[in-house]
């Protein structure tokens, strides 16, 4: 006997329906208990713990969802003749977990167990209702994963069963009000981050009267000495970043992020610095920052990656400062790069479960020079949330139109052979 699976659109989003064959091929009558096909998710963490007098390990697994139809629609112990036997089958993905460990939640915080798992009931059902959570794959001890296994039975003491699986992913959905007034109506709340620094630039020499409130300050240590004995004043700047994000800091996936970066020196207007500091940007880098972290008991279990959306270097751009709403002068720098950020679609959106969390951040360093001289980065970074660019709705209970098309979503990582801790156990 010979078992295959074919997914026709392995990339699925929730609520739609997953799709696919069970190719059965058969050398000889064969009696037939059962064929069906399971589609399955959960979410793992562990961490091995040494409290000092003993080492144990800390679990937490969580069933997100499990679904099994049956695709044998004769009775029990019916014998297939010789030759191929292709069936067709279809599953419809859920919006929400099935997890219900949230109504437990204060349970969970209060007694810290070495252990989670899933435990059903009736009474749990519709508790709390969150959304599916996309697959992530942070490493052996930390993911989200889905499966399709289709499994032929023969009837028999021994339960004889043959199964085969396939990984799916799945695209999670933003839960929305499509009735709110706000939402579609393109309102673009801005999120700012702030970052205080203060460089040290040579400059021409400056008389005393410069230096009155509200100027650049004189350098301390041994540049000040410096500055008595040169034909150069050496002075602090003192320079205030910021980084603005749109929509509240939100995005989503396959779109532009809108990203502002500043850089504001902290004098009182800007005769203070003209015809005194030349600033030039010498290079911009953008990164994206995801950390995946699951924290059972006390003891936190993290991931970072990092990817870099863009980054220049060797540049030579003189920045002209404009006047800011404070009246200090404000120089403006990612429109002499670049318009927008593209994300792309191969990145995990955030998401909460219990312990295991995903989140990211969105970081630049900016490279500037004063006086043409060496190269000083101002680095800022804030969070930023992540969705999958899929809404649903919860007043209409539909799905609304994606951003972009479902198949260009890239959750998997190109090494496959990632093997999961609980590899044998994922379908008991």
């Amino acid at each position: 006997m010979q078992l295959s699976l074919f997914l026709d659109n392995p990339v699925v989003s929730v609520g739609c329906p997953l799709t696919g064959t069970v190719r059965i091929t058969l050398d000889e009558p064969t009696s037939i208990a059962d064929i069906c096909v399971r589609f399955k998710g959960i979410s793992f963490t562990a961490r091995t713990v040494n409290n000092g007098q003993s080492t144990y390990r800390v679990t937490e697994r969580h069933s997100h969802a499990d679904i099994t139809i049956s695709l044998f629609d004769q009775p029990r112990g019916t014998i297939l003749p010789p030759g191929e036997h292709i069936l067709l089958f279809t599953i419809q993905v859920p919006v929400f977990s099935e997890c219900t460990c949230l109504a437990h939640f204060d349970q969970y915080n209060r007694f810290r167990f070495s252990w989670w798992t899933c435990r059903h009931s009736a009474v749990d059902v519709g508790l709390v209702r969150t959304a599916l959570p996309p697959n992530c794959r942070a490493s052996h001890n930390m993911y989200v994963d889905y499966r399709v296994v289709a499994s032929v039975d023969r009837p028999g003491i021994f339960k004889w069963k043959m199964p085969v699986s396939h990984t799916v992913t799945v695209v999670p959905a933003t839960l929305v009000h499509a009735s709110d007034s706000r939402y579609g109506s393109g309102i673009t709340n801005t999120a700012t981050e702030y970052k205080t620094v203060i460089h040290s630039a040579k400059c021409d020499k400056l008389p005393e009267s410069y230096f009155v409130p509200g100027a650049l300050p004189k350098v301390s240590g041994l540049k000040k000495l410096f500055s008595f004995s040169s034909k150069n004043t050496y002075v602090d700047v003192p320079m205030e970043a910021a980084m603005i994000l749109y929509n509240n800091g939100e995005s989503s996936l396959g779109e532009h992020l809108p990203l502002e970066l500043y850089i504001s020196v902290k004098v009182d207007e800007i005769s203070r610095i003209a015809g005194i500091l030349n600033i030039k940007l010498r290079s911009l880098k953008v990164v994206l920052r995801s950390k995946t972290s699951g924290y059972a008991q006390r003891y936190p279990n993290c991931s970072t990656e990092k990817s870099t959306l863009l980054q220049h270097n060797n540049l030579d751009i003189p920045l002209t400062p404009e006047k800011s709403e404070c009246g200090t002068p404000r120089f403006r720098i990612d429109d002499k790069v670049f318009k927008s950020i593209e994300l792309g679609n191969d990145i995990f959106p955030d998401f909460d479960i219990m312990s295991l969390r995903h989140r990211h951040k969105i970081g630049a360093a900016i490279g500037l020079s004063f006086n043409d001289g060496n190269t000083r980065v101002v680095e800022i970074s804030r969070a930023i949330v992540i969705n999958s660019g899929i809404d649903y709705d919860l007043d209409t209970s539909m799905l609304l139109p994606p951003r972009y098309q479902i198949g260009e979503y890239k959750y998997e990582p190109e090494n496959g052979t990632l093997k999961f801790d609980d590899e044998t156990g994922f379908f008991d």
